[in-house]
Formats: C-alpha cells, structure tokens, sequence
C-alpha cells in the first residue's frame, strides 16, 4: 500500500489529509495543537491514523506539511538571537522601516506601539567596503571589520547573523566573503545573505527579509530536525518529505531548512492552493477565499481559476519581499478572545485562547468568552460534536464566561454572544472587502468558499455583507490547507534584478540573465529527483512604466526548455495586464524590467476527486435551538450529519449541518443543494419557484 499524507497545523488544531494512491479514499483527522512542541501534534495525527485506519507507518511514502513554526516565533518574539551587519553608515536604514507608518485600523488606535526590530540596534555592525550600482567594487571589503564583528557576535551569543550590503544582487562577492570570514572566526553560526535570501532591487524589503530569514532560521532548522528524527523512529523514511511554501509549491525538508523565511505563510497558502483546485472542478472560476481557524481568518481572491501573488507580504508588521501568495489574515478566529477594551467596549482578539487553554466551552480551564463559545451560547456549535465527538465539551462554561464579561459591559449572556459575532464578523467582512478592492473585483462576481474548521459557521452572514449571492462549503472544511498539501506542485522562484528600458535592451542580454537561474533550477531541480519529462520551466519578466513602485509578471516565450524573448510582444502583454489590472495603461510609455524571474514547477503525486462516499440512513440528526436575527429569537432547526447528504440533494433552512471537522450554518429564507463531488452549495437568494 502507498499513502499521500498532508499535515497542517494550526494554532488550535492539528490537521491530517490521507489518500490511498490505489483506491483514492481519503481519510481525515483533526487533534489539538501542541505549541510548546508542534512535532507532537504532528506524530500524534499519524499515530491516531496509523490506529484507526488501514495503514503503517511504512507505507507513508509521500508526506506534505504545513507549519506555523517560523509565523509563530514572530508572533511570540521567540526567534533566534541574531546579529545584522550593513555597510558603514547605514546603521539606521532597519530601525527606519523605510517610514513605514500605521494603516487601517491602527490609524485611530491610540495605543498603537511600533513592531519591534527584531535585531536590536545594539546589535548591528557596520562593515566597511562598498559595491556601486553597476556591481564594480567602489571600496574593498575590510576583512578585519568583519572579524572583529563576528568574534563580537559570537562572544554575546548569537545563533545566526544575517548580513545585507548595498548592490549586493548586481555583485555578491563581498557578502560572499563576509561569510566565509564568519565561518572562520564563528563556524556554527547561521549566516543569511541577501544576495541568496533576495538579490533583488530595493534595499528595504532585501534587509528586512534578510533579518526575518536570520530570526527564524535556527528556530526552523531545529524543528524540521526534531521531526524528521522522530518520523525515522517510527518507520517513516520516505524522500518525498515535503513543506509548504508561501508561494504555494512544495520543496522537500532538506531544501526547505535553507529559506525558512519562504515557508511563514505555509499553512495559508495550502488553504488557497486547494481552493485554486476546487475552481476547477466546482466550475466555479472566481472564488472568494475565507479560511477561519482557531487563531486567525485569511482571505484571497482566484480570479479566472488564477491566484494572485505578490512580493509585499508583512508578518506581525515585518515586511517580507519573498515570493508569495496574497492572502490577508487578521487575528479573527474561533479562539479569539473577547474582552472589555481599554475604552470600555467590547473588543474581539487579536488575542487567542489558542490550543491552550482554548476556549472556556473545551474545559480546559479557559475562563474567557471566545468566538467559539459565543457560536456555542446562539445554538450553531453542539458541544457534543467537537472533533465528531472525540474531545469533550461543556456549554455550561460557556454561559458562564460570557455571564461574566456581560455583567462589564451590563449585557446579558445571549446579548453579548451576538455582539461578540457581530464584532468578529464585520473585522472579517472588512478583510474581505479589502482583499477584492485590491484586486479592484466586484464582489458579486464570485462565490465566496469558506473553510477551516469555523469558516462555515460564519460565512452566510458575511455573504449577504458583501452582497454574494452562492457560498460554497467544500466536503472537509476543517481539513481543507491539508487537502491543499495533496493538490500542489513542487514549486521554485528564481529572482534576479535587470534593471533596464526596453528599448535599450537586448533580447539576448535577456537571454543570458536567465541562464543562470536557469543552471539553478536545474541544481535543485536534480535534488528533488524531477527530470524534463516530470518538470517545466517558467520564464518571466518583472515589468514597470517608469518611476512606478510596482511591477507586474508577463510571462516569456519559451522552447526546449530555454527562453525566447520577443520584446514586442513582452511590451504589448504587460500594457494588456496592467489594463486588466488596474483599468488603465500608457500604452505611448516605454516599459523598463526591473527583475528576471524563473518558475521551475515540479509534478508529483496528488490526491484524485472523486464522489463523496454516502452513509446510508437517515440525513436529519435532531433539531436545536439557534438565534437567527431575522427572527429575532431562538428557531428550532433541522441538524443535518453531512456524511449522510447525496449529491443532488436540496434543503432549505434554516438548517446547521454537522461533520467531524467542522459545522455550516444556513439562515431561513436560503437552501443549499449538494453537487457531484459533495461540496455543499447555499443559494442566498431565496427558495426557488417551480
């Protein structure tokens, strides 16, 4: 037997997806996260697959993870300690933030505080020497600036150093140096240099993605160390051990621990890649992206079967250009904790109850009203379904921690649960708002797909917010990044800055720029054992009307695996994308390139779609009190086991349907229906005639 497994985990939970490669069955699993530990969770999930199903440990032979490791020692400021070396002179150019300023809600918050730096300026050097613009050497590397440095570093500690000089993309021989200097004088430590992290224009997002790469790099690295060790100790010894990157592709471990800053959007950017998936075989081109887990909710935008990226992507206010998808997350999930603010209003998060305590309705000893347990108190979670029914709940605890905030705010438990959804829904509508503003899309052209395990519960409210008329809820919400893990490629960006017009340029100078990240792709393309036939290079530009801050990809004419650049029809293809994007173009302005950019996708094993297998008996479980406001009370609704739903099957609501991994709610006045491949489908726009 041969197995596809996808772990994702989260900040609550820990997520498992698995495919016989023979049958095509899936099974999926859900057990609580371990933050001090997420190796835990992780062999927890196989061990509880490896007891209740069919299979051994030996016959996982294909492993894909999703990890918030590198996200949360960010979030929790428990990153390596690290040192910065930069030019002589530019000592100030991190702690700037490039004049960053406060946005969105923190415009009008007074309590606003600045993101931390995280290297200290007591902890940057400046090293003398200096690269021009044209990458000719402008003053020589001092040598003994470097050393002295390091041995400095070294005496206070430092894991890691990451080292950013100016023009270091157009020549990286003194960062080069710099490191083997390091080595010398430091041999343990872990160096990142911009000129590998990203050689790319724009000091800034360089720098910064440097120091995010150096952070999270020994934190990383003794993780993938941890796991993969206990993994052989069970008998998984795979080669196909692979992690999610934020770009949406995998590459195995071994290669991963070398870019830890690419893997801190991984377990989001699975989300999205499996909803990419389900637009091809829902129909369903342009999708509206809603994963809502246990800490935080993210949201994108597929338009036209096609998923957005970006190189300006920030993590708890550290700016990150590494290659990613776009996704927006806000601190809104399940376990967000509410509370009275120092206003005296009743605020929602960013604070979690996480995995533990969790929620006061787990038992665990949470004490403080959560997201979840204000779903719980309004009758759309049952306590006796949590994880189908394996973890025990208590909706009496629930009351009551809510009771006790209420009494704060003079609210009684029922009036502050519906605040409470209230707050939290609208923080999501808003996210998701801005997500299609930015794409400049109108909302009524998409459907909106809502996962994660408390996705479903909230998305009808935030459908008719954003005035989307069909909701669609795959078949394992809760398990959905996981499933995205076994819907992907093995996926590689090269990135180098070519600065140049186009009418000054040469095709063939082009042509050259791209052989050497062409001679790269090829050197890892042979370590993931891919070959012509099993992998495809992607040759694009980066291009801008000048003065512009932003850049757009326009794909490059390719045979036999080489680029063929036409600068004319370069030219008329990004006027054409910048038109669709934005509404306008300047097709009389010359464009410039700013970076080449390569694509080496890789084809590996993926789990296949297939029909939903349906337990026979009876759909209709129970009925339960839920609020609905258009009723303004409590309704007895029909509670549906969605294991036991066929595809053709309609049913109007108000209805709650109920599964291991999660729970939907359907307001009265809609219906939802089942399509062939058992994702649950609401129509907002009433019953239909005839």
């Amino acid at each position: 037997m041969s197995w596809l497994v996808g772990i994702d985990t989260g900040g609550t939970f820990t997520d498992l997806a698995a495919a016989d490669t023979a049958t095509g069955t899936i099974y999926t699993l859900k057990v609580p996260s371990v933050p001090e530990n997420p190796a835990l969770a992780v062999m927890a999930a196989l061990a509880q697959l490896v007891e209740e199903y069919p299979v051994d440990w030996s016959d996982i032979h294909f492993l894909a993870h999703g990890t918030t490791v590198a996200t949360n020692s960010i979030l929790e400021g428990k990153g390596a300690k690290s040192g910065l070396l930069l030019n002589h002179g530019l000592r100030a150019i991190y702690p700037m933030r490039a004049g960053n300023h406060p946005s969105g809600p923190d415009l009008i918050d007074p309590y606003y505080t600045k993101p931390p730096e995280l290297i200290r300026p007591a902890f940057t050097r400046e090293v003398r020497g200096r690269i021009g613009f044209d990458g000719g050497e402008v003053e020589p590397l001092n040598e003994d600036d470097v050393r002295k440095a390091a041995l400095e570093f070294k005496n206070e500690g430092m894991e890691s150093i990451a080292v950013c000089y100016l023009f270091s993309f157009a020549n990286p021989r003194h960062e080069e140096r710099t490191r083997e200097l390091i080595n010398e004088v430091f041999p343990n430590c872990r160096v990142s240099l911009s000129s590998e992290v990203l050689p790319v224009i724009r000091e800034y997002p360089r720098l910064s993605t440097t120091v995010l790469d150096a952070y999270v790099g020994p934190v990383v690295a003794r993780y993938f160390e941890d796991l993969s060790g206990r993994l052989e100790h069970e008998g998984v010894n795979t080669q196909r051990f692979y992690i999610m990157q934020s770009s949406g592709g995998l590459k195995r471990m071994a290669l991963a621990v070398r870019y830890p800053n690419e893997t801190l959007l991984s377990g989001p950017a699975a989300g999205v890649v499996f909803s990419q998936k389900l637009s091809e075989h829902s129909g369903c081109p342009n999708l509206l992206t809603f994963d809502m887990g246990g800490t935080s909710a993210d949201m994108s935008v597929v338009a036209g079967g096609v998923v957005d990226e970006t190189r300006e992507g920030s993590i708890a206010g550290q700016d990150l250009g590494t290659p990613m998808i776009q996704i927006r997350t806000i601190g809104s999930g399940g376990g967000s904790l509410a509370h009275m603010g120092k206003d005296g209003l009743l605020k929602v998060g960013p604070e979690s109850a996480g995995a533990v305590p969790g929620p006061a309705c787990y038992g665990r000893g949470g004490t403080e009203p959560t997201v979840t347990d204000a779903n719980v108190r309004l009758g759309y979670l049952s306590v006796d379904n949590f994880l189908g029914g394996r973890m025990a709940g208590n909706a009496g605890l629930a009351k009551v921690a809510l009771q006790k905030l209420g009494e704060d705010l003079g609210l009684d438990d029922v009036a502050l649960a519906r605040g409470i959804l209230k707050i939290v829904d609208t923080q999501m509508a808003v996210g998701l708002r801005m997500a299609l503003m930015e794409r400049g899309a109108d909302p009524r052209d998409f459907v909106l797909v809502a996962f994660g395990g408390s996705g479903p519960v909230h998305a009808v409210r935030l459908a008719r917010e954003l005035g989307i008329s069909r909701v669609l809820i795959p078949r394992f919400p809760g398990i959905a990044c996981s499933m995205g893990l076994l819907n992907t490629v093995v996926k590689y960006v090269y990135l180098q800055s070519f600065l140049a017009r186009f009418h000054e340029v040469d095709p063939r100078a082009i042509e050259r720029g791209f052989e050497d990240l062409r001679d790269k792709a090829l050197k890892d393309r042979e370590v993931e054992g891919l070959d012509d036939d099993s992998s495809e290079l992607l040759y694009q530009l980066d291009v801008r009307y000048p003065r512009q801050g932003y850049e757009l990809s326009v794909a490059v004419e390719h045979s036999k695996g080489r680029p063929v650049v036409s600068l004319d029809a370069l030219k008329e293809e990004f006027h054409r994308q910048h038109h669709s994007y934005y509404g306008i173009s300047a097709p009389d302005e010359e464009p410039e390139v700013v970076n080449l950019r390569l694509v080496l996708h890789g084809r590996i094993p993926q789990m296949t779609w297939s029909p939903p297998d349906v337990v026979e008996g009876a759909a209709l479980k129970s009925h339960r009190s839920a609020w609905f406001d258009s009723a303004g009370d409590f309704v007895s609704t029909p509670v549906y086991d969605r294991v036991r739903l066929a595809p053709g099957m309609r049913i109007d609501g108000p209805a709650i349907v109920e599964q291991t991994d999660s729970a939907t709610v359907v307001e009265p006045g809609m219906h939802f229906t089942i399509d062939p491949v058992g994702n649950l489908i609401i129509d907002l726009t009433g019953q239909q005639k005839g």
